[in-house]
């Protein structure tokens, strides 16, 4: 296993998704590449406004707080790239992941319902549904405990 991706979107499972990717660099002598898309237009989910795009404030914000995580994982010895998007999220992580044709990929899920995923839709989903390769997720909380 060459080169590792793992997906941030700086919500409570990234830590999980860089321990994981970290775990996997370790063991395999990978590189990790991590990647970051802020989307293109806002979602709304209900009838309050939408926030306001994203500016270039938020942008570099954002990729600073990437390439802290990137020099976080160089400091445990492991090569590493961060690279940061803007556009459509699923179909810009698609694009990126055809290109550097990562061995696995590696990403958060956050256990949205059924009504979240067909107005919004899940990038989870969206990205293990159309890539073709090994794909790993990390859940945003542990399954539940079945009863006895």
């Amino acid at each position: 296993m060459k080169t590792i991706l793992a997906l941030i979107d700086f919500s409570d499972i990234t830590r999980k998704v860089l321990d994981q990717a970290l775990a996997l660099a370790k063991a395999f002598g990978s590189d990790i590449a991590l990647m970051h898309v802020i989307p293109e237009e806002p979602v709304a989910v209900d009838f309050a406004p939408a926030p306001a795009a994203p500016d270039a404030e938020m942008f570099n914000a954002r990729q600073r707080q990437l390439f802290g995580l990137r020099d976080w994982i160089k400091s445990h010895g492991i090569n590493a790239t961060a690279q940061q998007f803007e556009g459509v999220v699923v179909r810009t992580l698609l694009d990126q992941i055809e290109q550097l044709d990562p061995d696995i990929v590696i990403m958060g899920s956050h256990g949205h319902g059924a009504l979240y995923r067909l107005l919004v839709g899940s990038v989870t989903e969206g990205v293990t549904g159309m890539r073709r390769g090994p794909s790993s997720w990390c859940p945003a909380r542990p399954p539940p405990r079945k009863s006895r």
